[in-house]
């Protein structure tokens, strides 16, 4: 196998890659998401929210905050079943669906802790059958949650389904606080994690309902962090996570971590995934020593935007300045894939004995800005038209007033707020360093500009 082939960069998605504990970088952002005093894990979309997710439960025994008798729950919320429960029951409030499902994963955390005393293991068995959540033929969350259908469950079913009393918001908070107070009495944390935010839904939600059931979420977790023992790990999508309206939200600004990469950080990143071409090496890989190996694997282009790693740096850069890492390990999925197939082909070989070539590296990166915007388009679905009127355009920087044009806002007000929320989740960039509302130069990225081909700016690759 030669050198090409033995590189393994991912998937691109954390959700998919199976040996992603092989090359994890564990960044600076990874041991602040690790640390007690962070609640809130902000990113964009593609930014490494869901591998940090994946490897806080993968490396729980390495983590010092997840170590006994603590106890660490990763869960990706589905609310619908939930939601139908209490909807059957006339409770509508979605602050209250959030502490019931979270007085659930509660509940599945305690029952499976062999210290649980007798009297609260009753308790909480009798309210998963009188609401629902257990039952003869398994339900969903019985069936997520692998609880078995034991005695102890067919006793309270035969008494108390259906439920013979009246079910009440007050059953909720009996299990969450005297589940505080018993984690207390034995000095442990319960830190629930939750991800795939952006996604929540009851039933077919519509985008407002979505913002209103995270701004929900917010408020219940506001409430719940008074308690002692109950402590939770959120990842929210930035763009998301900045829209939300509920009023508490300063609350939480001493306990937020912002997901940004920086250079040295892409290219460590890199370089754990070159090292299988360098296993001599077993030092830590330093910035250093990851930028010789990406120099060594890619033959940049002698002309155009991406002459070295810094320049394929600055051109991945998004409105806000940032380089996620899923467009970069998009970008070396790609440059791999294409080379491999010339290889076959047996032309554009990579010169002096590096591994992808210069022509492999600038169609890769414009695969890689089609991928950008194909990507945007259907997350961000209310700038799609808007987008679109820009394709072609003879310029990628704007005063307001052009933009305006180009975007066909004619309304001062419905186009300030257009752009607000393009610089809002990066797909626009500010140049004269003012807030947005003041700003009058404005730019288009290079990875959408590229995709939108606005000045030519593919031919310059």
């Amino acid at each position: 196998m030669n050198s090409l082939d033995r590189v393994d960069f991912g998937v691109g998605a954390a959700h998919h890659e199976q040996q992603l504990a092989d090359f994890f970088y564990r960044s600076g952002a990874f041991q602040a998401a690790c640390s007690a005093k962070t609640y809130l894990i902000l990113g964009a979309k593609g930014a490494g929210k869901s591998a940090i997710f994946r490897m806080l439960q993968e490396l729980r025994e390495e983590i010092p905050l997840f170590q006994p008798p603590n106890l660490w729950l990763p869960d990706e919320p589905r609310l619908r079943d939930y939601s139908a429960t209490l909807h059957r029951l006339g409770i509508t409030s979605a602050v209250t669906l959030w502490r019931f499902y979270v007085a659930t994963l509660i509940i599945g955390a305690c029952l499976s802790h062999p210290q649980l005393p007798e009297e609260l293991k009753k308790a909480y068995q009798r309210f998963l059958v009188r609401w629902g959540l257990v039952c003869e033929v398994p339900t969903f969350w019985q069936t997520v949650k692998k609880i078995k259908w034991s005695v102890g469950f067919k006793d309270y079913a035969k008494v108390e389904a259906p439920a013979q009393a009246t079910l009440t918001p007050n059953e909720i908070d009996y299990v969450i606080v005297t589940a505080d107070q018993w984690l207390n009495e034995i000095g442990a944390d319960l830190w629930l994690g939750l991800d795939s935010l952006d996604e929540v839904e009851t039933n077919g939600s519509t985008h407002d309902k979505a913002e209103d059931l995270q701004s929900s979420l917010m408020r219940a977790v506001g409430e719940l962090t008074r308690l002692k023992r109950i402590r939770f790990k959120l990842f929210f999508r930035t763009d998301i996570y900045q829209a939300l309206t509920y009023v508490n939200k300063d609350h939480f600004s001493g306990v937020k971590l912002a997901l940004r990469w920086s250079k040295e950080d892409l290219g460590i990143m890199l370089g754990h995934r070159l090292h299988v071409l360098h296993s001599e090496h077993t030092a830590a890989i330093t910035y250093p020593v990851a930028r010789e190996w990406i120099d060594e694997f890619f033959d940049w282009p002698v002309a155009g935007l991406l002459q070295s790693f810094d320049d394929l740096y600055i051109a991945m850069r998004d409105g806000n300045g940032d380089v996620l890492p899923r467009d970069l390990v998009n970008f070396c999925i790609s440059a791999q894939k294409l080379q491999q197939s010339y290889n076959i082909q047996g032309i554009e070989a990579a010169a002096c004995n590096k591994c992808v070539s210069a022509a492999a590296i600038r169609r890769a990166f414009l695969q890689t800005a089609e991928s950008k915007l194909n990507d945007f388009l259907p997350v961000f679905q209310n700038f799609n038209e808007t987008y679109e009127r820009l394709r072609g355009g003879a310029s990628r920087t704007f005063n307001r007033a052009d933009f305006s044009n180009a975007i066909g806002k004619k309304d001062p007000l419905d186009a300030n707020l257009v752009i607000a929320d393009l610089v809002r989740v990066g797909a626009l960039a500010i140049l004269d360093n003012k807030v947005v509302n003041l700003s009058d130069t404005f730019e288009i990225p290079v990875l959408y500009a590229v995709a939108l081909r606005i000045n030519k700016s593919h031919e310059r690759i």
